[in-house]
């Protein structure tokens, strides 16, 4: 039988896929310019959304994986095969990086760490069977420790920096524990699955948090004198926090009649790993192309809306690049 799809989760991946597809394609003015104090643009603001999609992939993964309690041996299968996956097409990655470009990278941890997200969930799933079997005031205190560090610490350093823009903003906090903050998503991501929340205040806070992160590119910008990365600098701060939890509450039940917007939304949450993996080899594909036959349009900044457009043409060619290996042989290479 047919494992039934949730349409709240499948409008969820799609949107954190589109979100980490935007965010990957860049080619959007963002507005910062040398020597100029920066104050965040509209269209700035508007891109932070691009700070969720990581996490609302570890939320969703949370939501379908922490109240299933597997064994050690389903704990073990699936850590491994994220390991695979993210090995494989890592080196897949490498192997079209070196030809496509003039510097070779070695086939080393570091270079097929590409998809470092599938290893994060990897060794997450390895830590929440642990804490599994630990009392469940456990999981809390996880997530309560790491909610001060680095989630807290980098809010405070935000307004640090940002009423001192000489000072040095320090690296570390950022790093996020070596992605270790993925915990507190997965684990908010299961409680939000099993419980209401005031959709009020859930809009509220995701009003704060988008405010939050406009905070964190003013400072950001003004103490680096650099673009703002507005991804995974993101992600270990209590802006992306609230607006992820907001738009997973407000999406996560939300359900269509149309059965056409039913398959679409299906397919592409379906297929939102092969989105993850595929939309980066593509762009290697097309940087390619750029580079060797039109080199004037290297670096090219256009308006937003091509951009959002091209970032949907990516999203749709890696999701039907997916569906056809997952039609192949090679399917268990895209499954989790």
């Amino acid at each position: 039988m047919p494992k039934q799809r949730i349409f709240g989760l499948d409008l969820l991946k799609a949107l954190a896929a589109f979100f980490v597809v935007l965010y990957h394609v860049g080619m959007v003015d963002l507005g910062y310019r040398e020597g100029v104090y920066y104050y965040p643009t509209l269209t700035q603001v508007l891109w932070l959304f691009c700070a969720c999609g990581v996490p609302l992939f570890f939320m969703i993964n949370g939501a379908l994986t922490v109240s299933r309690h597997y064994d050690l041996k389903k704990t073990a299968v699936k850590a491994g095969r994220l390991l695979l996956v993210a090995l494989f097409w890592g080196a897949v990655a490498m192997f079209l990086y070196n030809a496509t470009h003039d510097e070779n990278k070695p086939f080393t941890i570091e270079t097929l760490y590409y998809y470092w997200f599938l290893f994060s969930l990897a060794y997450f799933y390895v830590i929440s069977f642990v804490i599994g079997h630990l009392p469940d005031w456990c999981r809390w205190v996880v997530v309560a420790a790491l909610l001060v560090f680095p989630f807290l610490t980098n809010m405070i350093w935000d307004f640090i920096i940002l009423l001192n823009p000489e000072m040095t903003l320090p690296s570390w906090g950022h790093v996020g524990l070596f992605t270790m903050y993925g915990l507190v998503y997965l684990y908010v991501g299961d409680f939000l699955m099993h419980h209401r929340c005031n959709r009020s205040l859930v809009i509220i806070g995701g009003i704060v948090g988008l405010a939050l992160l406009s905070v964190e590119a003013t400072a950001v910008v003004n103490s680096t004198h650099a673009q703002f990365e507005g991804g995974n600098y993101c992600f270990p701060t209590v802006g992306a926090l609230l607006l992820s939890i907001s738009l997973f509450v407000l999406l996560k039940d939300w359900n269509v009649n149309n059965s056409f917007c039913r398959r679409v939304v299906a397919f592409l949450g379906n297929n939102a790993l092969g989105i993850y993996i595929f939309h980066l080899l593509l762009m290697m594909v097309y940087g390619f192309v750029i580079r060797t036959w039109f080199p004037s349009m290297s670096g090219l900044s256009v308006h937003p809306i091509v951009v959002i457009l091209i970032a949907f043409v990516y999203m749709l060619a890696s999701a039907a690049i997916s569906e056809l290996i997952r039609r192949s042989p090679l399917a268990l290479l895209l499954r989790l």
